[in-house]
């Protein structure tokens, strides 16, 4: 690894560019927080600093003390592109994403076999992204899966009965959020969940209103 030249080196670089951008685009296609630039840009970093540890370690270092950095470093690069909207989480897939493509760059700056693996390793991530939401849509599309629409006041603890009482009914929340109308006093609480077979919808919203003091629920 020392004994590479500049060329070999350049060869290494303009590869993880390629890799990176190719998982890259897939995010930007989607609108994600960490696109195109973002992934090129982790994705050639982590060859670089994987070539320069080893070009400072020579024969008597341990080469892995810098890239092995580069996972703690990372880690904290993908969190930024979490975000947090009430009580829905978003960005943890990118994130995801960003610290794959450092260990494709790693992969590709170390070269040889490894340079081969980061080439599979990019064509396998850009499936998995562009295609598990269809699998996903397509083993779930059987599944009764409904929103429903709760306004209730901005008391946290009707959520807690709301939750008790979806409990109750056998029904598992898939996603939750909470938009508050301090003005009105009101709170909007959206749940996406998925309804067991049989359920009794009047008993529900019977249940949300007496036992929760929902104002309104609304099914769609």
């Amino acid at each position: 690894m020392q004994d590479l030249s500049l060329l070999e080196m350049v060869i290494r670089l303009v590869v993880s560019v390629l890799l990176g951008a190719l998982i890259g685009l897939e995010r930007e296609t989607h609108g994600r927080p960490a696109g195109l630039r973002t992934h090129i840009l982790v994705c050639f970093g982590a060859t670089l600093f994987t070539l320069s540890s080893y070009q400072m370690a020579g024969t008597r270092f341990d080469p892995a003390r810098v890239t092995a950095q580069i996972v703690t470093g990372v880690g904290f690069l993908g969190a930024g592109t979490i975000i947090h909207q009430g009580s829905v989480i978003r960005g943890l897939t990118t994130a995801a994403s960003i610290w794959t493509v450092a260990a494709i760059g790693v992969a590709a700056g170390i070269g040889g076999q490894m340079l081969y693996l980061a080439a599979v390793a990019s064509i396998l991530v850009f499936v998995v992204l562009s295609l598990m939401p269809r699998v996903e849509a397509l083993l779930t599309a059987h599944k009764d899966e409904r929103s429903l629409n709760i306004t209730t006041s901005l008391d946290t603890e009707h959520i807690c009965d709301i939750l008790s009482i979806l409990s109750k009914h056998n029904i598992r929340i898939h996603m939750i959020s909470r938009d508050e109308c301090p003005e009105e006093n009101v709170q909007l609480i959206t749940l996406r969940i998925r309804l067991p077979a049989g359920l009794d919808e009047q008993a529900l919203n019977r249940d949300l209103t007496t036992g929760a003091k929902v104002i309104s629920c609304r099914w769609d």
